[in-house]
């Protein structure tokens, strides 16, 4: 911890080190980003009284996790809200992308500002939601699914061998970089023990080479957000006036605000868990000068007919029989795709199998079904349910009519066709 709190002096008086490091000690934060789809503040407030708003990010809640076990209960299995460190709810907040525009995640996984830039874009446009892991995208394609999100393309790939196929593309891109760590060490004591100033130097030297990448695929009149969990310059500062040293970058103003730290030279703002109600946090806002320009195409198909309304406008594909969609063209060269936009089903022959992920889109469908509270525990567990109704073929089952998922009926039994992986035993509250 002495190496540690010496390097901090490279921007940090010896107080402010010390009351970093003191804040170590105390417990850590959790928060709530609501599905405004599913849920509304008044709900969630209703069920969960003792929150607190979020000191920068609407619709967020931050809350005691020994007092509401949010994530075991049958609101978040139904994509209601999205569980995150209250100071990563920052990122994607401070960037705001829009409807409408083309925007990549490069570091995705687990997923929290790719939910986030969705919610903030209305389901529309397109995110591209990178990670370099295979494995961790797994949980990405997960909690975009559950979330019900209709824009984003799950991608595996490493963007320094491909990022000449996008160049001047985006117009929002996040780079929240790997980093040595140090805003995770109220969380893990290992990552305490794991910390070193040759590991920090080590990342810096990726960042560097991360955000260059990243500022040659943001479109002239774009804005990039760069963030790291790192409490150490080399690898928040330095970077950022690596990128203002060696391009026509500019930087973005911040707000300015007490529970935020205004960084040396006034490169990005440090959301020190002394001062902001999170684990620790670096942001730098960039943009590209220029004019940035939005523009799309539609295309016809013969899948029209079996879908929703509410995917009207929606671009189809069919890959393999199964049909995805997406409310913008975007290209894919040298992409490696893990999920290519909402999964809207399966074709046999002239019908189709409604997806669960097409069911947590939806906001609403004329052949539905709302189910009591045993029958969605029944259901979640797998079980085939008795429900004697007026429908036939796909039907949308619902609880409290947040949607559950499509099941196939005869007019009596409803299939279960909940993803085997999810079938489990949750807590109703």
């Amino acid at each position: 911890m002495d190496e540690f709190k010496k390097h901090l002096l490279s921007y940090l008086d010896e107080k402010s080190i010390n009351n970093l490091v003191d804040s170590f000690s105390m417990a850590s934060k959790h928060a709530a980003l609501l599905n405004p789809n599913k849920m509304s503040d008044e709900l969630f407030l209703s069920l969960y009284p003792n929150v607190t708003k979020h000191p920068l990010v609407p619709h967020a809640y931050i809350y005691d996790k020994n007092e509401y076990e949010l994530g075991k209960t049958i609101y978040h299995e139904l994509g209601c809200f999205y569980l995150q460190e209250p100071s990563a709810m920052t990122v994607a907040y401070l960037l705001h992308p829009n409807p409408n525009e083309i925007v990549l995640d490069l570091c995705a996984a687990p997923g929290g500002k790719t939910i986030q830039s969705s919610i903030l874009m209305e389901n529309k446009g397109v995110i591209i939601s990178n990670d370099l892991s295979k494995e961790r995208t797994k949980a990405l394609e997960d909690n975009v699914t559950r979330l019900g999100l209709g824009n984003v393309i799950i991608t595996n790939n490493n963007f320094e061998y491909i990022y000449t196929n996008f160049l001047s593309y985006f117009d929002k891109i996040i780079l929240d970089a790997p980093c040595s760590g140090s805003g995770m060490f109220r969380k893990d004591d290992k990552m305490i023990e794991d910390w070193s100033l040759n590991k920090v130097i080590k990342n810096s030297m990726i960042q560097m080479s991360l955000i260059d990448i990243c500022y040659q695929m943001l479109k002239p009149g774009g804005t990039m957000v760069y963030s790291t969990c790192s409490y150490s310059y080399e690898e928040d500062e330095a970077v950022i006036k690596h990128l203002l040293d060696n391009s026509d970058a500019k930087l973005v103003d911040l707000p300015n605000n007490e529970l935020l730290y205004k960084g040396k030279d006034n490169l990005g703002i440090h959301l020190f868990p002394h001062l902001f109600p999170g684990e620790g946090h670096y942001i730098c806002l960039i943009s590209k000068p220029g004019k940035s320009d939005l523009t799309d195409t539609k295309e016809a198909n013969s899948y029209r007919k079996l879908l929703p309304t509410e995917l009207s406008d929606f671009h189809i594909n069919n890959f393999n029989n199964v049909l995805y969609g997406l409310n913008k063209n975007i290209k894919y060269k040298g992409i490696n795709i893990v999920r290519y936009g909402l999964k809207i089903g399966e074709l046999f022959k002239d019908k189709i199998v409604y997806d669960y992920h097409l069911a947590r889109y939806l906001t609403d469908y004329s052949n539905k079904i709302d189910l009591s509270m045993d029958e969605v525990s029944s259901y979640l567990l797998g079980n085939e349910l008795t429900k004697i109704n007026n429908f036939k073929d796909n039907v949308l089952l619902t609880y409290q009519n947040i949607p559950l998922d499509f099941s196939k009926t005869n007019g009596v039994k409803l299939k279960n066709h909940y993803p085997k992986y999810l079938r489990k035993k949750v807590t109703l509250k």
